[in-house]
């Protein structure tokens, strides 16, 4: 059986086909993160262990409060669109300024992993249509509809998160640290219109496990995918990747940005936020936010 790539859905519906998938137009998920309780650098549970799937979010003005319907069931297969094997054993209904699910894993679980499915809203609540999982929102907004396949700990087998929050960041080739300060005081700046602007992450070695493939006697080094998204501008390009030969001690990581051009740039600067997740595909997930000032 091959863990090497867990299907993350994210079907919006109703959603603009003008809009890139790397801009930050509206309230948004882009990805979810599982943590196990008492060791929350792990992704996979084990049965009758407790987890928590916290959605990664990003809006492109104040956050909003998200509502949502979860639930999880035993997955009927590691591959393919998530599908059920047996009743669902946790749910939640809820709104909050982050969406989440807790996840009891049963003891008894006979299935290598777990499905969640669900919609999520950042206004309304939402609605889904048993026959067709379609989603919507009961306000006429939009909803993002989610699924994903989580693998469980099984015969010593099992995955850690890859470290995105603690690892450097370069804006134009300089040090670029974390702001949740509001606006745009104290952020770098960058100049209306400016082109191909680099915008890099260092990823140390050890944030990629190897792991054994079935029928493989050689172990397998994960692969990591970054995906950056910002508020503002325009991106090149929607995934990154350090590739699963990469030996290298540290891995840069770089995409190349544009600046919004004068004409969209308020006279005291304009603040872009860029959210970045990174992906060991194996279930593994991490994120980080970073912010300049675009004048």
């Amino acid at each position: 059986m091959s863990k090497l790539i867990p299907l993350l859905v994210f079907a919006t519906a109703c959603t603009s086909s003008l809009d890139p998938a790397t801009l930050i137009a509206r309230d948004r998920v882009l990805g979810a993160k599982v943590t196990v309780d008492g060791d929350p650098t792990r992704a996979w549970p084990a049965p009758g262990e407790h987890a928590t799937v916290t959605w990664i979010t990003a809006s492109p003005g104040d956050q909003p409060d998200f509502s949502w319907t979860l639930a999880a069931c035993p997955a009927a297969s590691t591959s393919g669109f998530p599908a059920c094997a047996g009743p669902v054993f946790a749910q939640s209904d809820a709104t909050g300024p982050v969406p989440v699910l807790d996840l009891a894993i049963p003891a008894d679980l006979d299935a290598e992993a777990v499905v969640v499915l669900g919609a999520i809203c950042a206004s309304g609540a939402p609605v889904i249509d048993p026959a067709t999982f379609a989603a919507s929102c009961d306000d006429g907004s939009l909803a993002d509809l989610v699924s994903l396949h989580v693998f469980l700990t099984r015969d010593g087998a099992t995955n850690h998160h890859p470290d995105l929050a603690n690892a450097p960041f370069t804006l134009a080739g300089v040090a670029w640290a974390p702001s949740t300060d509001p606006g745009c005081a104290g952020l770098p700046e960058v100049a209306a219109g400016a082109e191909l602007v680099l915008v890099g992450v260092e990823i140390d070695a050890a944030a990629r496990e190897t792991f054994a493939v079935d029928g493989d006697p050689v172990p397998w080094r994960e692969e990591l995918q970054v995906s950056p998204f910002a508020t503002a501008g325009e991106l090149t390009q929607q995934y990154a990747y350090v590739e699963a030969d990469d030996d290298r001690p540290v891995s840069p990581v770089a995409v190349q940005w544009t600046a919004p051009g004068a004409d969209e740039i308020p006279p005291d600067g304009l603040r872009v936020d860029f959210a970045f997740v990174v992906r060991d595909l194996r279930g593994g997930v991490d994120a980080a936010t970073r912010a300049l000032c675009v004048r």
